[in-house]
């Protein structure tokens, strides 16, 4: 039913099978309004895209019966995939509704829903959380029932609530997680995500997925916005869905991957879609209102499949942490969303691919970078696993922007000297990013496969900090001596920073050479001789 292909974060690709053909995830399923749209359904479904949502209590209440005996595919005259919603909207909006839970889920499966919501109580801000939890309860004994009833072949979503409490949000998820429903879906952050506070939006999937089935497709609730797509992918979401695409463009407001601009104030239109390439500005803001909306609702829906798409794309091949980055430099929300990862880094990681073919290098070029799951996984297997090999002398040298070490540069000078030689001496490699790299693992993946920003290399890390520290601490009594090369043109090292890795390890020497220089066996050689004759 749910086919996972590849995986990049916690993000993945993926195939859901439905009952009207299947469902590449991560997808977007636009919300279409049963009795009036901005733009017909058939025409979304034309742009490609393979979902849509819509309102089973809406339907009821126009339609009765004859819902049933249309279906909801004739109604909204497409034959893909649909999705219902409850109503649970309405009850969050209104306070209440004149349906039950019990009754909602059958109509669904009469209209023929390929994908159906059971009618849960929404946790939306605001709540206490003593009203959240009533509602927790309250959603997972609908659930328990819902399971009970169900009939026929539509995929049932079980939705996980709780909001900004996250204690709830655990508990809703590890009670979800016991249920066999189809897919499980993330609730109470629609009004969050409008204000741009996706930090909250970070923590709560982060708890929701630690706890839900890995098999299981995920879906977030009102999660729209081009602007954060990727990082609710990155964090494992496969579903969306979302009316903003029309409710902006009834505001005017014109969507971009990297935020939204208001289209009065447009003087340009910033974008190639099929709108903005057959249009200038100035013909669509003679426009009547309601053509004019028209035409922004489908800019909007072609700047969301392709956000979709280059989403795809970055799992694809593996940059995915790339496009967060570049959303994030563009928007300060995001950028504070980026920084919270750096707490659930450990989550990442467990999701993250060892490999991948074909391989493609990583680039650092934020500080945030250095938060990569890779970085973690590699700091940690190290502490964890390496056992370095028998020698007397161990070298630790600056990297340089050649690599792998034990092919360029002046480290790979060095180090077919010493090979050459038979001398008894291990390198290893201190790096900004990786921390430390012993020489013999340096062409693992992607230990060379990277480049970095001056802006992160030109200074000791947290992360060299800690790595360096917790070697020397752990390996430094297999050597009889250890000797701390310096070049500040590779790699600013700080006084109190060597005075501290004495105090860890008394027996080390640090030695000023200026490592970038050895071009050639004769300055190598003469490298070598300076710092092995050391008292």
């Amino acid at each position: 039913m749910f086919e996972i292909l590849e995986k990049d974060l916690a993000g993945r690709i993926g195939i859901l099978e439905t009952r009207h053909g299947k469902i590449e995830t991560p997808a977007i399923a636009p919300v279409v309004n049963p009795s009036k749209n901005i733009i017909i359904p058939a025409k979304i479904v034309d742009l490609n895209f393979p979902l849509l949502m819509t309102n089973a209590y809406i339907l009821k209440k126009q339609y009765g019966e004859l819902a049933e005996e249309l279906s909801v595919h004739r109604i909204l005259g497409v034959e893909k995939p649909v999705m219902t919603d409850s109503g649970a909207y309405q009850l969050m909006t209104y306070g209440k509704i004149d349906v039950t839970p019990e009754e909602i889920l059958r109509f669904e499966e009469a209209i023929g829903s390929d994908i159906g919501v059971i009618l849960d109580l929404p946790t939306p801000p605001g709540l206490s959380q003593e009203e959240a939890k009533e509602r927790v309860e309250e959603t997972l004994r609908r659930a328990k029932k819902a399971l009970e009833i169900r009939k026929g072949e539509m995929l049932l979503v079980g939705p996980v609530q709780g909001s900004i409490y996250l204690d709830l949000v655990e508990y809703s998820a590890r009670e979800m997680s016991d249920m066999n429903f189809d897919i499980f879906a993330i609730g109470g952050f629609t009004q969050l995500m409008e204000r741009y506070n996706f930090v909250a939006m970070v923590d709560a999937v982060v708890r929701a997925k630690t706890w839900l089935p890995p098999d299981k497709p995920v879906h977030l609730f009102g999660g729209g916005n081009p602007v954060m797509l990727s990082l609710a992918v990155a964090l494992g979401i496969d579903l969306f869905d979302s009316a903003a695409y029309a409710i902006y463009a009834k505001d005017l407001r014109y969507m971009t991957g990297y935020g939204v601009l208001r289209f009065e104030r447009l003087k340009e239109l910033p974008c190639n879609c099929p709108i903005c390439s057959k249009y200038k500005i100035e013909d669509l803001k003679e426009l009547p209102r309601e053509e004019l909306e028209q035409k922004i609702a489908l800019h909007n829906l072609y700047v969301i499949s392709k956000e979709i798409k280059t989403i795809k794309q970055a799992i694809h091949e593996g940059w995915l942490w790339e496009l967060i980055e570049r959303k994030a430099a563009g928007q300060p929300a995001i950028m504070d969303a980026l920084c919270r990862l750096r707490k659930y880094v450990k989550f990442l990681e467990k999701h993250h691919p060892v490999t991948r073919q074909p391989v493609r290098g990583l680039t650092f070029s934020l500080p945030t970078s250095i938060w990569r799951p890779e970085i973690y996984r590699h700091v940690r297997r190290l502490n964890s696993r390496y056992i370095p090999p028998t020698c007397n002398t161990l070298l630790i040298l600056p990297e340089t922007p050649e690599k792998p070490y034990t092919r360029y540069g002046p480290i790979s000078i060095i180090y077919k000297l010493i090979k050459n030689k038979g001398i008894s001496c291990h390198i290893i490699v201190y790096s900004p990013i990786f921390g430390i790299v012993p020489i013999e693992l340096s062409e693992i993946f992607p230990l060379s496969q990277y480049k970095v920003s001056r802006l992160i290399t030109r200074s000791i890390s947290k992360i060299l900090k800690y790595a360096l520290s917790s070697y020397l601490i752990k390996h430094s009594n297999n050597y009889t001596k250890i000797i701390f090369i310096i070049d500040d043109e590779l790699i600013n090292v700080k006084k109190s920073f060597i005075k501290k890795l004495k105090s860890k390890c008394p027996s080390i020497k640090t030695i000023y050479y200026s490592v970038s220089r050895i071009k050639d066996e004769k300055s190598a050689s003469q490298f070598l001789h300076k710092i092995l004759n050391i008292d």
